[in-house]
């Protein structure tokens, strides 16, 4: 481990895995050492949805390779802005999320270099769309007729 993985890996770990830095970004490290960032979008297109920027889950050394970290700093100091350019070269993902009494049905969007999006269910079963989604809206309409095919 280099010198500036030991002190990310250290800063997480002391926030006992979890640290929401003051742009907006929660960081959330797991008990196996994989890593991911959120970022809620407000407003969400509808109030019973969850909508926002996702780096997905990645091993640790992963994590630090994608974000190129020095020093603790910079884990505090990053911007949306860099997880939207993430998103924009396939790294991240957008999330929606309906979430309704006992209904929680995530899927997660992510651009491809071919002009298409990857949608990417909760038991990692992927499809390719040939539409790129760009307003909130589109996310949850795609959302919303997903859990009604497969789940209603």
């Amino acid at each position: 481990m280099t010198r500036a993985e030991r002190n990310i890996y250290l800063f997480l770990d002391d926030h006992l895995g979890l640290y929401d830095n003051p742009h907006g970004l929660e960081f959330c490290m797991n008990i196996d050492e994989s890593v991911f960032v959120i970022h809620p979008l407000k407003p969400p297109p509808e109030p019973w949805v969850d909508f926002g920027l996702l780096y997905p889950s990645n091993p640790f050394s992963k994590f630090m390779q994608d974000f190129r970290f020095r020093k603790s700093q910079e884990l505090i100091s990053l911007t949306p802005a860099h997880l939207w350019a993430m998103y924009n070269s396939g790294k991240a993902e957008i999330y929606c999320t309906i979430v309704a009494k006992v209904i929680f049905y995530p899927l997660y969007f992510r651009l491809t270099k071919k002009n298409t999006m990857i949608v990417r269910d909760d038991n990692d079963r992927e499809l390719e769309i040939r539409e790129v989604f760009t307003r909130p809206h589109q996310f949850l309409e795609y959302t919303q007729s997903h859990f009604l095919l497969n789940e209603g």
